[in-house]
């Protein structure tokens, strides 16, 4: 109801201007017409008045110079009969009393006169001879009312347009502009009372419809508008919301105070570690209600105003009590609105560190004496391990010949009644696995043995000329025999440009592959192995560096196993393959390796085999 108004206004407005438009062209045509109408009647006027004194001065000549007064007034009564005649007059000898003279009694409007000679010529070649003077007088009174006539149509007329126009564009601008703007207001008023995103039906494809249109789209954006005005608000809310918990609930203490130092909110952590209980601090000075020294306040002051802000500053307060507490303060100034500053600031509670520090200053003061103590004690404790580790090595060394010595007389005399022909095949058998469970014992013993010896730092190198094919092939003959029981396929593959010769102790060097070898047959049940040497690096300055890898098709390792391979008495495998072994093997060859400045590095997958690479720069012989 509030848009009628204004709707009704822009129809009288729209209208009105419309009719006054019209009428000032009607007017103008009007005007133009009357004045070219009145122009052309007056011109007539003025050529029947010209054509009407011709005739009069060519009429009255011979009546006057014949003295025919009779008909003189014959033609004065014709002249007079001419409607636009208002007077006639003539002056001359010949009329009765030299004057002859007809007036109309009313007045005549707009008269136009004319005065001209009346002569006299006997013939067309004579000269003619004035026989008196006449006046003519016109009227214009009936161009008058044919003028009056043409303007009251005018008038009719201009009326006629005007309530036309007005008429027909009143109902245009009603059907054209009134409805769809009413239309717009009522969905305008839809919108202002919440019917967000309600929607016009686009009648037409003008303005107006291109109006709708927009109003259309508006109240859709005015929508979406609002739903994110909602979100926002709500979280917004839920900000606050989470601000205020956290504010409340936080473990340190936070206040706000203004730029006077009064306090504005504090949390309740704060007001609890200042035992203030229900009592609000806000409004009182944040130096009384903290209980902080003068000094102290004032220095925090002043580094306030230099820096901006204070960090890690530890300041003595006291709650409501008098009782001390100690605090590490963190504070700086914020903006706020209307160009004021506030300070926010937390504070922790350092009361217990202070309490330890103490503690600590106080055994710090008997440091020496622990120090001193726990000399001591390390010193004894050093001397007891090396006393151990003498007693190791005077036990490794005597034990040695004592393991070795009985074990290789045994072997030896196991050996000896293996090649006696006497021996039933039953008893070669028996002597068979005794000689069998003596070589295992061996092995055992001397793993154990070289590693108490690597431990103990006792194993160098013998570097010596060493032929690497002839130690390739026998580190392989070593195992060949296993790897064919098992149906494995053994596989040497050797780099046609191995060196003949190197420096290499080639006794522990044999001992890493057969291990290795070893290790690959007693854990691939079938497929194969394979020992590769590779020159990574060609002899250069003396030098070469040679690749060896051993690998197989076997049962692999998981990364977790990997990660244990080569510490001591280690065994990742299954419990079917443990039995027999220490878990030295790996440890002891990864150790030799090492000291001919190389590593083994493992690549294996669980199910699909497993690969060891170690490289060594060795020289040449």
């Amino acid at each position: 109801m509030g848009l009628a108004p204004m709707s009704m206004g822009i129809q009288t407005r729209l209208t009105a201007g419309i009719a006054l438009v019209a009428s000032l062209l009607v007017l103008a045509v009007g005007w133009y017409w009357t004045s070219h109408e009145e122009d052309e009647l007056m011109q007539s006027l003025r050529q029947r008045e010209a054509r009407m004194a011709g005739m009069i001065e060519r009429g009255f000549a011979g009546p006057i110079w014949n003295l025919d007064h009779v008909a003189i007034e014959n033609l004065l009564d014709a002249v007079m009969a001419d409607p636009e005649v208002h007077a006639i007059e003539l002056k001359g000898l010949g009329l009765r009393g030299g004057l002859a003279q007809r007036e109309r009694k009313q007045a005549a409007s707009s008269p136009l006169r004319r005065e001209f000679a009346v002569t006299y010529q006997p013939a067309a070649e004579a000269p003619g001879t004035q026989v008196a003077s006449a006046a003519l007088t016109f009227t214009s009174d009936v161009v008058d009312e044919q003028i009056h006539r043409t303007r009251v149509f005018v008038v009719e007329l201009l009326a006629v347009v005007v309530i036309g126009i007005v008429i027909a564009s009143s109902l245009m601008v009603h059907w054209l502009v009134r409805r769809p703007v009413a239309r717009l207001g009522a969905l305008a008023q839809r919108v202002a009372k919440g019917d967000l995103g309600a929607q016009e039906p686009v009648e037409r494809n003008d303005e107006i419809g291109e109006l709708t249109t927009r109003f259309n789209a508006m109240s859709l954006k005015l929508r979406s508008a609002a739903d994110q005005v909602q979100l926002s608000s709500q979280g917004l809310r839920a900000s606050e919301a989470r601000y205020r918990s956290l504010f409340e609930n936080a473990t340190e203490g936070i206040f706000q105070a203004d730029a006077r130092g009064l306090v504005l909110s504090m949390n309740r952590a704060f007001t609890q570690m200042l035992g203030l209980g229900s009592i609000s601090p806000v409004g009182r000075r944040l130096r009384e209600v903290t209980g902080v020294a003068r000094e102290e306040m004032l220095r925090v002051a002043a580094v306030m105003r230099e820096q901006g802000k204070i960090q890690q500053a530890q300041l003595q307060l006291h709650d409501a009590a008098g009782r001390p507490v100690w605090v590490e303060l963190n504070a700086h100034w914020v903006d706020a609105e209307g160009g004021q500053r506030r300070i926010e600031g937390m504070v922790s509670d350092i009361s217990l560190r202070r309490q330890a520090e103490a503690e600590l200053t106080r055994h710090r003061d008997h440091l020496e004496e622990l120090v001193a103590e726990r000399t001591a004690e390390l010193r004894e404790a050093k001397a007891r391990a090396e006393g151990a580790n003498q007693a190791k090595g005077r036990f490794l060394a005597t034990m040695s010949h004592e393991f070795r010595t009985p074990l290789n007389a045994i072997l030896g005399f196991t050996q000896l009644m293996q090649m006696d022909t006497a021996v039933p095949a039953a008893q070669q058998t028996r002597l068979q696995l005794m000689r069998d469970s003596g070589l295992h014992l061996l092995e055992l013993i001397n793993d154990v043995l070289d590693m108490a010896s690597i431990e103990a730092g006792k194993v160098s190198l013998k570097l010596g000329a060493t032929d690497l094919r002839a130690l390739l092939d026998m580190a392989c003959d070593s195992v060949r025999l296993r790897a064919e029981q098992k149906n494995l396929s053994f596989d040497l593959d050797v780099d046609a440009r191995l060196p003949v010769q190197v420096l290499v102790d080639g006794q522990r060097l044999r001992q890493v592959l057969l291990n290795l070898l070893s290790n690959a047959v007693k854990f691939t049940d079938g497929g194969m192995l394979r020992l590769a040497a590779t020159v990574v690096e060609p002899p250069q300055d003396g030098h070469a560096r040679l690749r060896f890898e051993v690998s197989d098709s076997g049962i692999g390792m998981t990364p977790a196993q990997q990660a244990r391979l080569f510490q001591a008495f280690e065994q990742v495998s299954d419990a079917s393959r443990r039995l027999g072994g220490t878990g030295l093997g790996l440890s002891i060859s990864q150790q030799l390796v090492r000291l001919m400045g190389g590593q083994i590095l493992v690549q294996s997958t669980a199910g699909q085999g497993s690969s060891f690479v170690f490289e060594l720069r060795v020289a040449l012989a």
